[in-house]
């Protein structure tokens, strides 16, 4: 919960107006969060909030930039990692962490998407650039025999298979009505390893579960 007066330890206050609206935007949702709502938390006046963003949406636009940061972090370490099960399982865990992190977006993405062109458009473009990297990145571990041979069609269905439960999976415990409960949320990343674990080459390693 974010207590009025919240001070966080690092960042400018457009960081800080950005932090503490991902927290309260996870916690309550952003349809119940308004700028006041931010700025009180912040313990700051609206006056200082609007000098940074001139309304919500660009709050959760900047939001969503700051989540492609992490999301980069971890995507980055898969492209440079050595093929191999560990590199892939932990490119799964590192994207749940992240999705974790900021659930918000992950459960609101249609609306906040419909009701935000310019978010809309940053979002589709991420998506399909996402979407090509792990097609990229199932080629490599095809290629370096850590998933076993498949045709393109069947790399492809991998590929979004995948793709689609991370991107789906906090919304569908938000429909069922455990969006905020972590331990179902790790099983997303259980359900991954089971779409994946038929095309592994090798079990032996990497593939204990959870």
């Amino acid at each position: 919960m974010v207590l009025k007066g919240a001070t966080l330890a690092t960042g400018n206050t457009r960081e800080r107006i950005v932090e503490t609206a991902i927290a309260l935007f996870n916690e309550r949702g952003t349809h119940a969060v308004s700028t006041n709502h931010i700025a009180e938390a912040l313990g700051i006046s609206p006056g200082n909030l609007y000098y940074h963003f001139r309304n919500k949406e660009e709050i959760i636009l900047a939001g969503y930039e700051k989540a492609l940061v992490d999301f980069d972090a971890i995507w980055v370490d898969a492209r440079l990692a050595a093929p191999s099960p560990e590199a892939m399982f932990g490119l799964m865990e590192g994207t749940f962490e992240v999705e974790w992190r900021y659930r918000f977006f992950q459960r609101e993405a249609p609306a906040l998407v419909q009701a935000d062109p310019r978010l809309a458009e940053r979002y589709r473009t991420v998506q399909r650039q996402r979407l090509a990297l792990l097609r990229a990145l199932v080629d490599g571990w095809v290629a370096a025999g850590v998933l076993a041979p498949m045709d393109e069609n069947q790399r492809d269905d991998l590929a979004t298979a995948t793709y689609v439960l991370g991107e789906s999976w906090v919304g569908w415990l938000e429909a069922t009505g455990a969006g905020n409960d972590q331990h179902e949320f790790r099983r997303g990343v259980r359900l991954m390893r089971e779409i994946v674990r038929p095309h592994l080459k090798s079990r032996a390693v990497g593939d204990s579960g959870e």
